[in-house]
C-alpha cells in the first residue's frame, strides 16, 4: 500500500500512460488493490462488478484516494471473475460459462463471509474508531445493500447497481447514493427511493441518473477513451467522494 495519497490523477488514462497509485495486497485473505494512507481514519471498501480487478475500477480507487481516503477493493471472485468479452459472446462455450457463472457465483451471501474479514482487516489496521464507506458498482452494489449488518458502514455507494429490488431498502440503515444509468430499469430505482424514504438516512440520500451512459460506465464497461464516458466517470466519482466527505467527520 502507498504511504500517501496519490495525486495528479485525470486524463492521461485515456492515452495509456496512467500510473496507477496503489498496489495489490492480502487483504482480510483476499488479493486486494489497495491505495492510500495505513493510519488514516477515513477507509472506503469497494466491492466489484464480475468482472474483478479491472484498471478502470482501480482508477477509480485512485480517484478517491487523491481525495483522502484509503481504498480498498477486494476481489471476492478470488482471480476468477466473469472475462468482460464472455458476456456479449455468442459462443456456446462462453453461453455456458455466463450460465455457470451466474447460476453458482453471484448470491451475495456466498459473499458476506468475506466482505466480513475485510472489515475485521480494516479495523485491524486503522483501528477501531476507523470510519468506514463502502461503494459497489454493478453487482457489488447488491452485495452491499443486502448484507446482514449495513450499519458498519456510513454509508453506501450504489454505481449502476445489478438486480435492483425495492424491498432491500428495508435492509439498509445509512445513507445511501445511487448513481443510476439508462439501463437500469428507472420505475424499479425510483420505487427503491420512495421506499427509502420512510428511513431516517433518506435525508443525507441521493439519487442521480446519467440518462445518457450505459449500465457499468464508471467500472469495467468503461470507455475512458471517449470524452462523455470519461467525463461521467469521474464525475461519478466525485460523487462518491463528496458523499462520503458529507458523513465522515
Amino acid at each position: 500500500m502507498s504511504s500517501c495519497c496519490p495525486t495528479n490523477l485525470g486524463p492521461a488514462a485515456a492515452s495509456g500512460s496512467y500510473t496507477f497509485q496503489g498496489k495489490e495486497i492480502n487483504f482480510g485473505g483476499l488479493n486486494t488493490y489497495a491505495v492510500g494512507c495505513p493510519s488514516n481514519k477515513k477507509v472506503l471498501v469497494g466491492v466489484l462488478d464480475v468482472f474483478g480487478l479491472s484498471e478502470q475500477i482501480k482508477i477509480g480507487a485512485d480517484k478517491l484516494a487523491q481525495a483522502g481516503y484509503t481504498v480498498y477493493l477486494p476481489d471476492f471472485f478470488e482471480g476468477s471473475a466473469l472475462p468482460v468479452d464472455a458476456m456479449f459472446s455468442r459462443t456456446p462455450e462462453d453461453q455456458k460459462l455466463c450460465s455457470e457463472f451466474y447460476s453458482t457465483r453471484i448470491s451475495p451471501p456466498l459473499h458476506f463471509p468475506k466482505l466480513e474479514k475485510v472489515l475485521n482487516a480494516v479495523k485491524s489496521t486503522h483501528g477501531n474508531d476507523v470510519q468506514i464507506g463502502a461503494y459497489g458498482v454493478c453487482w457489488g452494489a447488491k452485495v452491499l445493500v443486502t448484507y446482514p449488518n449495513t450499519s458498519e458502514f456510513v454509508g453506501i455507494a450504489c454505481p449502476h447497481a445489478s438486480f435492483p429490488d425495492p424491498a432491500d431498502a428495508k435492509n439498509v440503515h445509512v445513507p445511501v447514493l445511487f448513481l443510476s444509468s439508462k439501463d437500469e430499469d428507472a420505475s424499479i430505482i425510483s420505487a427503491w427511493e420512495e421506499e427509502f424514504k420512510k428511513n431516517p438516512a433518506y435525508k443525507q440520500s441521493a439519487f442521480h441518473t446519467y440518462s445518457d451512459m450505459h449500465h457499468g460506465f464508471m467500472a469495467a464497461r468503461a470507455d475512458l477513451s471517449n470524452d462523455n464516458n470519461r467525463k461521467c466517470f469521474y464525475e461519478g466519482y466525485e460523487k462518491i467522494s463528496t458523499f462520503f466527505q458529507s458523513l465522515m467527520k
